[in-house]
């Protein structure tokens, strides 16, 4: 009977490595591509609401101030009302956010889910990382941060380029629609 128990708990421990693995590299990726497909898209966004280059630099501007407010923010929430739950609200804040950018109808209103997507990416990364590293043990924590990799040097290497091809071959509103199935999937998989 102990034997089946220690199995039973190095099972539910393997599977919480995989599970916070998969959703952080997941939300990372999702996180670190729209920083960079966004910027290819701004001037189509621009010329779209006919406003000036320098107006239509708010759309990223909005998106990075509010991401450097919640980051702090993110590690009292994560203690006061648990790391998955806060994780997962950050995914579901972000993808909502991004479907609401799609279907922006002024610059105004894209700027303001651009605030709203900066809250839920800010959250993404400090209590991600804190998940992933309570998950694994110290000795293990080498591998662990091997696996951010994945999404921090593939992502900022995809998005110009997958940015151009939305833009180009169907809208910019395409560029933040992108982050839908990706944050579905995530969510689904943390929940």
């Amino acid at each position: 009977m102990p034997a089946a128990r220690v199995t039973a708990e190095v099972q539910a421990r393997m599977s919480q490595k995989i599970a916070v693995s998969v959703v952080f590299v997941a939300a990372m990726f999702m996180s670190i591509l729209d920083a960079t497909i966004v910027n290819v898209a701004l001037p189509t966004i621009g010329r779209d609401f006919s406003v000036s280059p320098t107006a239509v630099d708010s759309i990223s501007i909005a998106f990075l101030v509010s991401l450097a407010v919640f980051i702090p923010a993110s590690g009292w929430l994560g203690d006061r009302f648990g790391g998955k739950r806060i994780l997962l609200t950050a995914i579901a804040v972000f993808t909502a956010a991004s479907a609401l950018c799609g279907v922006a109808s002024s610059l105004g209103e894209l700027v303001a889910f651009r605030v709203l997507q900066g809250a839920g990416g800010g959250m993404l990364a400090p209590v991600g990382m804190a998940m992933l590293y309570r998950a694994f043990p110290p000795a293990e924590r080498i591998r662990a941060s091997a696996i951010l990799t994945v999404p921090t040097t593939l992502a900022p290497a995809l998005g110009p380029v997958l940015g151009g091809l939305l833009v180009t071959e169907a809208s910019w509103r395409w560029v933040f629609y992108v982050n839908l199935p990706i944050g579905a999937l995530a969510f689904a998989f943390g929940a």
